[in-house]
């Protein structure tokens, strides 16, 4: 995951003018677009994209099984560490 301080940031004229470049750079980094110097978007790698989707339906799925199984708070944080790794 990205940390705040890797983060790229554009404005939306700028991400407008060299978009190839926001796209090719995301591969490194997470590019916040801003709007009148305010985040109003991300753009973040497909691969990336789909594995944090997949981590939050995971994380989802185990909740809805049993909020309050402390069996389940082990699960969900070797989610969490297997996702911190990529």
């Amino acid at each position: 995951m990205s940390r705040l301080h890797e983060l790229s940031f554009f404005s939306l004229a700028e991400a407008k003018t060299h978009f190839s470049k926001v796209v090719d750079d995301c591969e490194k980094a997470d590019i916040i677009i801003t709007k009148n110097g305010l985040p109003k978007a991300v753009v973040m790698d497909y691969d990336k994209y789909v594995l944090l989707n997949r981590f939050l339906e995971r994380v989802h799925d185990l909740y809805l099984m049993d909020a309050g199984d402390e069996a389940m708070d082990v699960e969900i944080k070797d989610l969490i560490v297997e996702v911190d790794d990529d």
